[in-house]
């Protein structure tokens, strides 16, 4: 039962794909529950530090200035190829108990796991989810938890709010009692106003942790408007979202501006659509009762998209040209992979060093907390990508 997690996860999943199988369809960064992390070994096992130097296994205790956090992919993290470890503070869905642990704190960056804590106002299953979580904390050397929990809840007097924030609260507070440095933080929505009907107590989980982190990115769950393509996370939109946070009295320096590196891949359904027709319509899937959303489509990597836009013409797709949105400044393109028997026509809209530098100025000029992707391993560091993945560390450093 979710009530009784006793462990710490990988990864973070919502509690409403496990309710409700069909929301699954609208995000493709969940992975499969054979991925939590195990639940905490018997206590008198022994706990070995995996680094050569043991205080390496300590607890990251230095403050940034200003937090650079962002996610790991699938808690496969590469061997940190490519990572900048002189700009990230904080990598979320890391794994524990392994390299990366040294690897992270010999550069005082920080290691975090997420959970998804019980929310039946049970004490017994707080009690529980507690002990097991310092535990788990314990034995896989991380620095902090993340809480990401994304159902939509009957409005903001659903009980349900007050269970959350005071799970939470016990959970900040007991961690903070065996070390004061462990960091906790919420995963918020790229709006307190309800979006996709999570209508949070914010507020009180900004008091109850140390960061939220805004995820500025899907922000097409629900289109109310055109049913049309277009960016996943423009810079107006991440404003707006940060101001009703403010707005709330929360203070800026609690809140951390998430930045996707990623874009969205739609299937263009207009009879016109063509290589250099930027007008593309979509298929109307609905999501939490929209007819249409950013679920008919499929996440596409930064470094995906760049490679169509770089490599395109070589053997695997042909492209048309590369547009940039005058208001948004989000560039988009189209395509046909070549492999397509039905040759269909897809549209990329892909943030890049040009559109996320704005959004890096913005988030040091409004002194926010900090500012990260989701996520880290987006980047082609290694391959003909290099130095568009150096541009976008380079660009990242705008923030600090």
């Amino acid at each position: 039962m979710k009530s009784q997690l006793g462990a710490l996860a990988f990864v973070a999943i919502a509690s409403s794909q496990e309710q409700n199988p069909t929301n699954s369809l609208h995000k493709e960064k969940r992975i499969p529950l054979s991925l939590r992390l195990p639940n905490p070994r018997p206590r008198d096992d022994p706990i070995v530090c995996p680094c050569a130097d043991t205080t390496l296994c300590e607890v990251v205790s230095h403050k940034p200035d200003r937090e650079i956090f962002g996610f790991d992919t699938f808690a496969q993290w590469n061997e940190g190829k490519g990572y900048d470890f002189d700009t990230i503070t904080t990598i979320a869905w890391g794994e524990g108990g392994g390299d990366l642990i040294c690897t992270a704190h010999a550069n005082n960056v920080r290691v975090i796991a997420s959970t998804n804590p019980p929310r039946t106002g049970n004490q017994d299953d707080i009690d529980s989810y507690i002990q097991a979580t310092i535990l788990s904390m314990k034995q896989n050397f991380y620095d902090g938890i993340t809480f990401d929990w994304e159902d939509a809840v009957e409005g903001l007097d659903d009980p349900v709010n007050a269970i959350y924030v005071d799970v939470i609260d016990q959970t900040n507070k007991a961690l903070k009692a065996v070390n004061p440095n462990y960091q906790t933080s919420v995963c918020a929505a790229w709006s307190p106003l309800g979006i996709d009907g999570r209508f949070y107590d914010y507020k009180s989980l900004a008091t109850a942790t140390d960061y939220l982190y805004v995820m500025c990115y899907d922000t097409r769950s629900q289109i109310f408007y055109q049913c049309v393509a277009s960016a996943n996370a423009p810079i107006t939109v991440c404003q707006k979202g940060i101001q009703d946070f403010l707005e709330l009295g929360i203070p800026a320096s609690k809140l951390i501006l998430g930045i996707p590196w990623y874009g969205y891949r739609y299937e263009c359904v207009n009879e016109d659509a063509a290589l250099d027709n930027p007008h593309c319509e979509l298929a109307q899937v609905p999501f939490r009762g929209v007819n249409c959303s950013d679920a008919c489509g499929s996440q596409q990597s930064y470094s995906g998209a760049q490679a169509i836009i770089r490599d395109g013409d070589n053997g695997t797709s042909t492209k048309g040209p590369v547009w940039r949105d005058p208001y948004l400044n989000v560039q988009f393109f189209n395509y046909i992979m070549h492999n397509d028997e039905n040759q269909t026509m897809y549209q990329t809209w892909i943030d890049d060093v040009v559109s996320l530098s704005e959004i890096y100025k913005w988030v040091k000029e409004m002194n926010l907390g900090g500012t990260g992707p989701y996520t880290w391993s987006y980047l082609d560091s290694t391959g003909p990508g290099e130095q568009q993945a150096l541009d976008m560390w380079e660009a990242l450093k705008l923030a600090i």
